[in-house]
């Protein structure tokens, strides 16, 4: 089973009733970026907000801490590579996205995948399909997907160790959760000197691995509230 089944069974209520919804069939392609995007969002703007706990890479440390500490709105073009191991395939994605403090995200997909962030609600639509799924974060913390610091519920320096990857440049770090049974393996981001991220890996449990390159960053624009709130479009089917 694929990365994208599992993530996908643990947030589609209908997956748990034995029941298939047209996105579970065609493989949970709507829900293929939820720990991604959820793992980017949560090192980008929240992960460095305090002093972790470091096992190394306390220099690479201090300028993500530096750089993301005030900054409130970012916005950027992303492509996303996903492996699969037990395919032995990668898939590319690539999209826009755009985030805003306190916990507010969208993803608009080039494939017609969107995901949006209000600060209470998750929707995941998929126009393929004509559905979208409408979650909230208490059903994110049920299914162990640490995104509580989405709302400054909690910190990311309580769930993950820093650690420098021996061999490797200063500007190379690991997150490692210290929850036992957390989806991610580990986090691997790349920054740069300024602190800036500009690529997140993330590993799974599973030997999935997804990529996410981050181009065209604008920091500190200004974004209306209008942005992450979701419309459904006539037709769609809603999940909850």
């Amino acid at each position: 089973m694929s990365v994208r089944n599992d993530v996908f069974q643990q947030i589609c209520p209908r997956s748990n009733q034995g029941r298939k919804c047209r996105a579970c069939r065609t493989g949970g392609t709507v829900m293929s970026s939820i720990m991604p995007l959820l793992a980017a969002l949560v090192v980008s703007f929240c992960c460095f907000a305090g002093t972790a706990h470091s096992q190394g890479g306390d220099e690479a440390v201090r300028a993500i801490e530096n750089h993301y500490r005030e900054l409130g709105t970012l916005r950027a073009r992303v492509v996303q590579k996903n492996f699969l191991k037990s395919f032995g395939k990668t898939k590319t994605f690539s999209g826009a996205l755009s985030i805003k403090k306190p916990g507010r995200l969208r993803l608009d997909y080039t494939n017609g995948q969107r995901i949006v962030i209000d600060g209470k609600k998750v929707w995941f639509y998929s126009r393929k399909s004509e559905q979208v799924i409408k979650r909230t974060f208490t059903d994110f913390e049920e299914a162990n997907i640490p995104v509580a610091f989405l709302l400054g519920a909690a910190s990311i320096r309580d769930d993950f160790t820093v650690v420098q990857p021996k061999g490797n440049t200063p500007l190379l770090l690991d997150l490692v959760p210290k929850r036992p049974g957390a989806p991610m393996k580990k986090i691997r981001l790349r920054s740069e000197e300024d602190g800036r991220i500009v690529e997140m890996r993330i590993f799974d449990r599973s030997g999935n691995v997804t990529t996410i390159a981050f181009t065209e960053i604008q920091e500190g624009v200004k974004l209306q509230d209008e942005l992450f709130r979701f419309s459904v479009p006539k037709g769609t089917e809603i999940i909850e």
